[in-house]
């Protein structure tokens, strides 16, 4: 939980929740349960997912939008300045911060809403054992109990 202690907010002293990651679950911890759950070793999962990102870049850099069907689409991205005169464009000095924009994979559920197909089933509860401080100067309080089902 934080509050939000901004000066100039209109809800000055409100509490809200935030996301608490517990712990990184990094290509090595994902090879080893994956390889628990089927015939193929840690080692080649984690050839088989580097190869993957050196694709993945070659083919971003080729100007394609990968798509990892479950998961979601890899696109590049960048900045740029503008110029009045279209033919004071100069690329090299123009375009810049090359970035990769991720849009996971969405479904339709009941009605028009939209959900993250990654996320389908998820909890919500409370930690029971946090404190930690605000980024933005806002006031923690430890967690207690309980947790809910939330509409996905």
């Amino acid at each position: 939980m934080y509050q939000d202690n901004r000066k100039n907010s209109k809800k000055k002293g409100y509490w809200y929740a935030r996301v608490c990651n517990q712990g990184i679950a990094d290509i090595k911890y994902l090879a080893g349960r994956i390889s628990n759950t089927c015939t193929v070793t840690e080692s080649d999962i984690l050839a088989v997912i580097s190869a993957l990102v050196t694709e993945m870049g070659y083919a971003l850099k080729d100007g394609k939008r990968v798509v990892l069907s479950g998961l979601g689409s890899f696109k590049a991205g960048f900045r740029s300045k503008g110029v009045e005169k279209l033919k004071d464009f100069n690329p090299v000095a123009h375009i810049y911060n090359p970035h990769i924009n991720f849009l996971p994979q969405t479904a339709r559920g009941d009605g028009k809403n939209r959900y993250k197909t990654m996320l389908l089933g998820w909890r919500v509860s409370e930690l029971t054992d946090y404190q930690s401080g605000n980024k933005e100067g806002g006031a923690t309080k430890p967690s207690t109990g309980g947790g809910t089902d939330p509409q996905v």
